[in-house]
């Protein structure tokens, strides 16, 4: 080396120096150059990934978005029915209403379960969820604008009344029948009837549905008969919660009725002087008449029924004077009412 001249040093350095600068490029940049396009490569791929799920996550808030809207339309159509249908609620409701418009005189209520067809899903089978319906039937009274009337012992005739008596309200009440005043008003009942449909009709539509109306002719006034549906639904996944408080889905009527004197069942003789009926007796012809009694043998209903007409009715049969039937009192053979002063029947 120490023999070469200045030239071939310098040659042999520019050599050595080219030989360095092809290895780094080989085993240096090259390599990094190559590893470059790979993390490039996976960059554009991960960029890809990152634009998938950004509108994987877009897609998600929609679709997050159109459930909940599709719970909101669910619920309004669960909420548009009854989430459960109580009878006794909706039959308070309805007397509540007709009485509240002015049309009282109830005559008989009756509830009727309405089949409904089930519910098919779209592979043809059937679904678990059901439509349920309950129609009440209501027959309501008019007056014939020439009778008095009475409503819910208003005014009370009953023996136990005070205010005034019994006796001085049955004469006040007998010389108003037929009075200029009764007649110029008219029967009473047929447009408070219809003024308590409209109001039920327009109450919910979407639940209440009037099924039938009907005016009977009775010799002076009507019968009029309404028979109203209501809607229901019984539903294994519900997703609506029905909080209404509404009067035909929860109770809205008296509560802790003092029922300990007796309040459904009428007997022959109220013997219980706490009972508003006490000391009163059924109307001698419904006793009479040969009616089924499920509890007694044929004879016997049948002797009791006849010993009963032939003794004269039930005050002469059970050996009572003075009390009342539930025509308002007991009357004196010329007519004329006499008061309620017979045996103390509490003994």
């Amino acid at each position: 080396m120490g023999n070469l001249s200045a030239r071939e040093k310098a040659f042999i350095y520019v050599m050595g120096l080219l030989i360095i600068i092809v290895l780094g490029y080989f085993f240096g940049i090259r390599t990094i150059n190559k590893k470059y396009d790979q993390y490039v490569a996976q960059l554009d791929e991960l960029n890809a990934r990152k634009a998938y799920l950004d509108q994987l996550m877009l897609n998600n808030a929609e679709m997050d978005k159109e459930i909940s809207n599709l719970e909101t339309a669910i619920g309004d159509v669960e909420l548009s029915f009854l989430d459960n249908i109580d009878t006794e609620c909706i039959e308070q409701y309805l007397l509540d209403t007709f009485e509240s418009k002015g049309c009282p005189y109830l005559k008989s209520v009756d509830a009727e379960e309405i089949q409904c067809n089930p519910v098919l899903l779209a592979d043809g089978s059937t679904s678990a969820d059901s439509l349920e319906c309950v129609r009440i039937t209501l027959k309501y009274s008019t007056t014939d604008g020439f009778n008095v009337t009475q409503y819910n012992l208003n005014p009370d005739t009953t023996a136990l009344a005070t205010d005034p008596t019994a006796q001085e309200t049955i004469l006040e009440q007998a010389a108003q029948i037929g009075s200029q005043e009764i007649i110029d008003a008219g029967p009473q009942g047929y447009a408070q009837f219809i003024s308590a449909l409209k109001a039920i009709a327009a109450e919910n539509p979407d639940c209440i549905k009037i099924h039938e109306i009907k005016a009977e002719d009775q010799v002076g006034f009507m019968l009029l008969t309404a028979s109203v549906d209501f809607y229901g639904t019984n539903l294994t996944d519900r997703v609506s919660t029905d909080t209404s408080t509404e009067p035909y889905t929860s109770w809205n009527g008296h509560k802790n009725v003092d029922t300990d004197a007796g309040f459904i069942g009428y007997p022959y003789i109220v013997t219980d002087e706490n009972s508003l009926w006490y000391k009163c007796i059924n109307l001698d012809s419904s006793v009479t008449d040969l009616i089924d009694r499920p509890f007694a043998p044929y004879w016997a209903n049948a002797a009791f029924t006849k010993v009963v007409s032939e003794a004269g009715g039930l005050s002469t049969f059970f050996g009572i004077d003075g009390a009342m039937s539930l025509n308002g009192g007991a009357a004196t053979p010329n007519g004329e009412m006499i008061p309620v002063e017979g045996e103390d029947l509490s003994e």
